[in-house]
């Protein structure tokens, strides 16, 4: 047992010097040919999205991954924080330049998408962010290769360095999309009940990742639909997408396409619909007084539980 918890302290300690690593790494910003330092900026909109559904001082329920790759199988992957909405949700992603104004006229309808562009422009900012959380997980098991060259450091190293390559495509397609090129994208608003949820995200087909993540070579973009949940005067609108041209099944354009028009329906029913979705996302948060809220107790005491086996049975 002592051998045991010896072991344990130690890999918390490496694992947690190797987090402080890529933490302090100068991130750039996400648009092309811009070379400036990333701040940190709201993933979701601060006012009024995260103070709608914030408590009375101003915080915020937020869940993340606490191990850096739930490809893993390790313990301890999901935990829950309450933060401020200063801190809620916030990544480098973009340089200041960028960030006011590349999303000033979405912002200034209370990120509530009015166009197909608005829309372009919450999936490019979900897929920015898991670029952004794969390229942590980079330097992360880069710092660990050099402290200890084992291969399963290397390993993921290299499958993460993979993945940044074709997120990198994923992202280079939304940005030519932006400047004109849109006709491959379909997006679809769904109003629902609402909760005081907020979600922004983009769900990367685990299967297109496995089957080509050896092919050093392989640049395609994954293949993904893009997630945002939107808290809007009593409603939660969801908004769904994907790039047509790389759902080859068509699963997502069907998913898209079939998903109820209304939430008409039993209400228990209703609240597992958006666990199903908020399953499948990294980046959410939710009002604290959801904490209190027995519809969905179970939901919070099996979260970590839900979420790993929805990982490994990708």
């Amino acid at each position: 047992m002592k051998k045991v918890n010896s072991y344990l302290n130690e890999f918390a300690e490496s694992l947690q010097k190797a987090r402080n690593s890529s933490n302090r790494f100068a991130y750039k910003c996400n648009c092309p040919n811009c070379e400036s330092k990333a701040i940190k900026s709201h993933l979701i909109q601060r006012h009024p999205t995260l103070e709608s559904i914030s408590d009375v001082e101003n915080k915020l329920l937020q869940f993340e991954d606490n191990w850096e790759d739930p490809r893993s199988g390790r313990w301890n992957l999901y935990t829950s924080s309450i933060r401020g909405i200063n801190d809620a949700m916030q990544y480098p992603l973009f340089c200041s330049s960028h960030d006011s104004s590349l999303f000033k006229e979405l912002e200034s309808h209370n990120s509530v998408p009015s166009s197909k562009h608005d829309c372009l422009l919450l999936a490019y900012r979900a897929a920015c962010s898991v670029r952004h959380h794969e390229e942590r997980r980079m330097h992360l098991y880069g710092y660990k290769v050099k402290e200890n060259s084992e291969d399963l450091n290397g390993i993921m190293f290299e499958n993460s360095r993979a993945f940044i390559r074709r997120m990198d495509a994923v992202v280079d397609n939304l940005w030519n999309a932006l400047e004109g090129n849109d006709n491959n994208y379909m997006f679809r608003m769904i109003a629902m009940p609402y909760i005081p949820i907020a979600a922004s995200d983009c769900i990367v087909d685990e299967n297109d990742y496995i089957d080509h993540i050896t092919e050093q070579n392989y640049k395609e973009p994954l293949n993904c639909y893009f997630i945002n949940l939107i808290p809007d005067n009593k409603r939660l609108l969801l908004l769904l997408g994907c790039d047509t041209r790389y759902d080859k099944k068509g699963e997502y354009k069907h998913m898209i396409t079939d998903f109820p028009a209304n939430c008409d329906i039993e209400y228990q029913i209703f609240i597992e619909t958006i666990w199903g979705i908020l399953i499948k996302c990294r980046n959410w948060c939710c009002s604290p007084l959801l904490l209190e809220n027995p519809l969905w107790k179970p939901f919070f005491v099996n979260y970590e539980k839900l979420k790993v086996n929805v990982v490994l049975n990708q």
